[in-house]
């Protein structure tokens, strides 16, 4: 079965684009989603409060496959974002990644890498939440 991972973090915001992004992703590849999975919430809720969780990681078994346009679609911090990965990848469920153009299954490269993008997430976060601090002082 082939999840699609859609969130986005506040109602102003829409899931169209990443729908496209998948949507497109798929018909280069061949693949076709079999459940979609779209939210709307943080980043920092855990994954277990969430329909990632509550759907995707209760219902995926081996062989199955998540798609979602980047690592930070499943939380905001490095430990959110490695549990969450190391979750699917003892199960045998790969994961793809469109914008990264990844493939992370449970080979030690492919967790080399997902290391890194979790990394580079929560860094992400930490300077967009320390921007917004400084323009709210302003």
């Amino acid at each position: 079965m082939i999840y699609a991972y859609i969130r986005v973090s506040t109602e102003s915001q829409t899931t169209e684009n990443q729908r496209h992004e998948i949507e497109r992703f798929c018909a280069a590849n061949g693949l076709c989603v079999d459940r979609w999975v779209a939210e709307t919430t943080t980043g920092t809720r855990e994954p277990g409060k969430r329909k990632l969780g509550t759907v995707i990681m209760r219902e995926a078994t081996g062989g199955d496959m998540v798609i979602c346009t980047e690592l930070s679609r499943f939380g905001r911090s490095l430990l959110m974002i490695m549990n969450t990965l190391q979750y699917f990848l003892e199960r045998n469920i790969t994961v793809w990644t469109i914008k990264d153009g990844y493939r992370l299954s449970d080979e030690i490269q492919c967790k080399v890498i997902a290391f890194a993008f979790s990394l580079a997430a929560e860094i992400e976060r930490r300077l967009i939440s320390a921007r917004t601090k400084a323009a709210l002082e302003r």
